[in-house]
């Protein structure tokens, strides 16, 4: 298989980024997913990057709106935009935007789930299961109540 051109590359991360953003470091490995020999990937990035058509920031807070409307925790949040290539800085400043509402939407995610428990047995399965999606210990607990 011969390398690909740039233009082929090129129009391979227009396709991409035309359905969802991407972080810089994500749609570098989705080019050389596609094409592991191709040179130049690195160049295309930094050009995509300059002519602001990938943006790390842009794609956090996409990300972030998109996890709070499933109901997702911080915790699972971070880790996430971690496993995609944002900085530390950058995850913390999104997240940080939405400090004062982790506690409200694990309790709206309670009550979409159950009644809120009585007995000690369901409320430690609650609580597993907003550990599971990323709440933390307090956030779990204000939510149980």
């Amino acid at each position: 298989m011969e390398p690909p051109s740039s233009a082929e590359m090129r129009a391979f991360a227009y396709r991409l980024l035309g359905r969802r953003e991407y972080s810089v470091h994500e749609l570098d490995r989705r080019i050389r997913q596609k094409w592991p020999e191709a040179e130049g990937v690195g160049e295309l990035v930094a050009a995509l990057e300059a002519e602001n058509l990938v943006c790390d920031q842009r794609f956090a807070e996409s990300f972030v709106r998109s996890r709070i409307q499933r109901h997702q925790g911080p915790l699972k949040i971070r880790a996430e935009l971690r496993a995609r290539g944002v900085s530390d800085s950058l995850i913390e400043r999104e997240l940080g935007g939405y400090a004062e509402q982790w506690t409200s939407l694990a309790r709206e995610w309670l009550q979409r789930q159950i009644e809120l428990p009585a007995e000690f047995d369901q409320k430690k399965k609650y609580y597993r299961r907003l550990q599971s999606r990323g709440f933390t210990h307090d956030q779990a607990m204000d939510a149980l109540g």
